[in-house]
């Protein structure tokens, strides 16, 4: 086999790079279970933010907010530093998840966690993500940031807003109005009231059982199929 010297490079610089498990495939070296509660009297409402990794949000069956999850590092000192952290800012109740920022140097580095959090039904949550997948069941959640990862959301009892990256986004049975933003990978939205979406660069589009109306005002590649819409549906 023959490489270049610049593919040698290239090798070498992706090696020093912090979070490049990723590319190079995983293993979890050094791991463990994390876990964390908060009880939400006096929240008004609850942000998410996640890192690597996949995540889930379900119905809470008390008043408290927990969270829990699997850390995964390339190193002790690394796993030490992956945690769930859940604090109050005022009215509002974060769960964070923290991962060291300066992981460099010669080697492979890497840090990810697996997160479930369980939210009492009628508080609104607000969830930015890094990378992984996100499954979303039966939450109110109003806002949905997204980098890398598919979403699946079910049975969401509000409007909800998704900005994302890349991934697939499946939407089902959404009671109130839906607004989506991608830049790439397939959305379906299979019943919600109202559907919103203002851009999306490239991937299918599929949108059954809508109440109300229908708009797609930006689409640069991919097929679009509507069905079952009872109001209006435009296309500009």
């Amino acid at each position: 086999m023959t490489i270049r010297r610049g593919t040698l490079l290239l090798i070498a610089s992706l090696l020093a790079l912090p979070g490049t498990a990723g590319a190079w495939g995983s293993d979890c070296k050094f791991g463990a279970n994390r876990t964390a509660s908060l009880d939400t009297r006096g929240v008004e409402r609850v942000e998410i933010h996640a890192r690597a990794g996949d995540l889930t949000v379900k119905p809470a069956t008390g008043a408290a907010v927990s969270a829990s999850g699997r850390a995964c590092a390339s190193s002790e000192k690394v796993l030490g530093q992956t945690q769930i952290k859940l604090r109050r800012d005022g009215d509002v109740l974060q769960v964070l998840v923290q991962v060291p920022e300066d992981m460099q140097g010669i080697g492979i580095f890497y840090a990810s966690l697996d997160l479930t959090v369980a939210v009492p039904a009628a508080l609104p949550v607000e969830v930015t993500d890094s990378s992984g997948d996100m499954t979303l069941d039966g939450v109110r959640v109003t806002r949905i940031t997204d980098s890398s990862g598919d979403i699946l959301a079910r049975g969401l009892p509000g409007d909800v807003e998704i900005n994302d990256s890349s991934g697939d986004i499946i939407v089902q049975q959404a009671v109130g109005g839906v607004r989506i933003s991608d830049s790439s990978g397939d959305i379906v939205v299979h019943g919600a009231r109202d559907v919103l979406i203002p851009r999306d660069s490239s991937g299918d589009i599929r949108i059954e059982q809508v109440s109300g109306n229908v708009r797609i005002d930006q689409d640069s590649s991919g097929q679009v199929k509507v069905s079952g819409v009872r109001g209006t549906v435009r296309i500009p």
